[in-house]
């Protein structure tokens, strides 16, 4: 079906009503408002109106048809005024009947190419899929982080959206994912904003945006430690390798005080405030929850570690030998040990962030939050309080066990108080049950006396490897 033939089989008497009421002209029959609406496709200053008037829904909707094609040239959609009311005024859809609208192909195309040369959709994909992208195709990222910063978070889905603001701790009246989008992208590109957004950032990461944003340096490596960046909405990945930060944001950011951040950013209590400047490394408390008698490891751990290496040093330093899964907890997020793991609760939606320890810092949430749980998800369901003591020094960037009680939290003796029992046959060898009891814990990981140089050694060959260690490469 061609244009003309869309116009004389759809046009009726109410919509030369509606057209006499929204034009400042009179239409005296359907054949010469059907003229003026195909005329009006090839005047750009009618379709720069419609630009400056559509909604992100509307546009969203022409994008994703653009390209669609069809037999007869249809498109049959909602007849939804709140939705499309633009493109229903303007009489490019046009009602079927029964709750459905239809529009033609030429109208997309044209609305398409107008929308473009207006800057309110993309001319080029938001995401590049392409495997073959290398540092020769670079330049290719300039036209998404100077495109419309709506399309580029539209790379989000509605629920990391929602999560997002959550993380911002923002709310937003609607619950459409335009209206996420429109929030966010406002939030994002406010100075006052971002100046709260950025005491969330390790002190490393802080200097380097603010190094990037005096040279206009809008891309990222996806690498862990943006992690926290990408989950605040300061970057967007547009790629398997690459996150960018859009022009507007590095705009606002311009605007933001960078030496005042950390001075403004929430740090635990105790000795951390005066920490060095040049620290390397942390010093954690690995306390274990709610048992008999203090359970607990001071632990040496470098900086800019992930959650998947915190993962493995807790594990060696409680001498954890089962292969049962864990995550950490701390308010608003859930770090997940495995992608499986993750995949299999997604579908969950308790307010929290959901993240992948592989790829999520250590820093920036310890900084945010001080403290975060260990949950070891075996049949004794340990829960290991980790608190950041101090900030210091390192020689050799290798995780160490510095501190520690003797006590060495056994597996598979039922949880905290299974292992107050047990502990109270070990210690007294005279108790009857001391020999099965002591057998079984043998086979288990007890340890009369704790291993701290067989575990240091262990961890020292662990991290040794010159990169970051994840579930994906543990093996490698």
């Amino acid at each position: 079906m061609d244009l003309k033939h869309f116009y004389d089989h759809f046009l009726g008497e109410n919509d030369l009503v509606r057209a006499n009421i929204m034009n400042d002209r009179t239409f005296d029959t359907l054949d010469s408002l059907a003229a003026y609406k195909m005329a009006g496709l090839e005047d750009a200053e009618n379709l720069g109106g419609l630009a400056r008037n559509i909604s992100m829904a509307e546009a969203a909707l022409t994008r994703s048809l653009a390209d669609i094609q069809t037999g007869d040239n249809l498109h049959r959609l909602s007849y939804d005024v709140s939705k499309f009311g633009t493109l229903i005024d303007y009489q490019y859809i046009l009602e079927e009947g029964d709750g459905y609208g239809v529009i033609h192909q030429d109208i997309v195309q044209a609305l398409d190419a107008a929308l473009k040369e207006a800057g309110v959709i993309p001319a080029v994909d938001m995401y590049i899929h392409n495997d073959d992208f290398g540092p020769p195709d670079i330049e290719r990222l300039e036209q998404i982080y100077t495109g419309p910063i709506y399309w580029l978070y539209n790379n989000l889905t509605w629920r990391e959206l929602r999560t997002l603001l959550k993380r911002l701790n923002s709310e937003t009246e609607g619950n459409q994912k335009d209206d996420y989008l429109r929030h966010v992208t406002a939030l994002i590109t406010s100075p006052q904003f971002l100046e709260a957004v950025l005491q969330h950032i390790g002190d490393q990461e802080l200097k380097i945006i603010q190094d990037n944003v005096d040279r206009n340096d809008h891309i990222y490596e996806a690498r862990s430690r943006w992690e926290e960046a990408k989950n605040l909405g300061l970057v967007v990945k547009v790629h398997a390798d690459y996150y960018v930060m859009h022009e507007k944001v590095v705009e606002a950011l311009k605007s933001v005080n960078f030496t005042t951040i950390p001075q403004r950013r929430k740090r635990p209590a105790g000795d951390v405030a005066a920490a060095p400047s040049d620290y390397n490394a942390y010093l954690l408390r690995l306390e274990i929850k709610d048992v008999h008698e203090p359970i607990f490891r001071e632990v040496q751990v470098p900086a800019g570690i992930n959650f998947f290496e915190l993962h493995l040093i807790i594990r060696e330093a409680m001498d954890w030998r089962s292969s049962s899964p864990s995550r950490f907890k701390a308010e608003g997020f859930e770090i997940y040990e495995s992608m499986l793991q993750m995949s299999e609760e997604m579908h969950t939606d308790n307010g929290e962030a959901h993240l992948l320890s592989s790829f999520t810092q250590v820093d920036a949430l310890l900084d945010r939050v001080g403290v975060i749980d260990y949950h070891y998800e075996s049949i004794d369901g340990y829960i290991v309080k980790i608190t950041m003591e101090d900030k210091i020094n390192i020689d050799r960037s290798v995780p160490a066990v510095l501190h520690h009680s003797s006590t060495i939290p056994i597996e598979n003796v039922g949880g905290t108080e299974g292992l107050k029992e047990t502990m109270a046959v070990l210690n007294n060898k005279q108790h009857p049950e001391y020999a099965r009891t002591f057998e079984k814990a043998r086979t288990m990981n007890y340890r009369e006396r704790y291993p701290v140089t067989a575990i240091n050694n262990k961890l020292a060959r662990v991290f040794r490897k010159g990169h970051p260690i994840t579930e994906f490469n543990i093996d490698g």
